[in-house]
């Protein structure tokens, strides 16, 4: 990393936050966005028909969040052993700050009725945040060379997460899209902040 990853990480920490406001504002505070959110809504809950929309969720909001925390503790746990305290640093820094976020976010952000679905503010949710956080963290705290299914797997674990918290009437659409967000603006702020220990340092925090 250098001061070049600090800016880049900022920058992009900035566009991740442009992008949020941007989804609170059109889908949460204007009509149009809300009647867009609703029938977006209303075309998801027809994948869960049957036994999909029974598991799905179940397996978004119960099992899934779990067995995300469950490994992360197991992966940092080894980078433990091996003296990676930077890494394991951002690792818990990403999960403890987004999480809190994402609930404040969501008791806090108004929400005015236009007419569509039900009033209670949703954005973003709780637990696609952690999800996508600890999916993120996962990869972040690696400990050896990450292998090629890494990725690939935790994609579709972070794309069955935001699914089941929408079928099933849990979440609307903008709610999983702003969790997403908020986690990559934390994380590129993260970024930005080990680059600059870096810089200061000497050396690179992250492996």
């Amino acid at each position: 990393m250098t001061l070049s990853s600090s800016s880049r990480g900022a920058a992009d920490a900035v566009r991740a936050a442009v992008a949020l406001a941007l989804v609170y504002t059109i889908a949460v505070l204007t009509a149009p966005g809300q009647w867009l959110d609703d029938e977006v809504f209303g075309l998801v809950q027809k994948v869960g028909v049957g036994p999909v929309g029974e598991w799905l969720p179940f397996l978004a909001r119960t099992v899934l969040p779990g067995v995300l925390v469950v490994a992360l503790l197991v992966v940092a746990g080894l980078a433990v052993l091996r003296r990676q305290w930077a890494a394991v640093g951002a690792a818990a820094a990403l999960v403890l700050v987004s999480v809190p976020v994402s609930r404040l976010l969501r008791e806090w952000l108004p929400r005015p009725e236009h007419g569509y679905s039900y009033v209670e503010n949703t954005l973003p949710s709780t637990h696609v945040t952690l999800v996508v956080a600890a999916a993120v963290a996962i990869v972040v705290v690696w400990p050896t060379r990450r292998p090629g299914w890494l990725a690939p797997l935790l994609w579709a674990v972070v794309g069955l997460a935001c699914a089941g918290n929408v079928v099933g009437y849990a979440h609307r659409p903008s709610d999983v899209v702003a969790s997403v967000l908020l986690v990559a603006m934390v994380a590129a702020a993260a970024t930005a902040a080990c680059a600059r220990v870096r810089v200061r340092g000497g050396r690179d925090p992250l492996p």
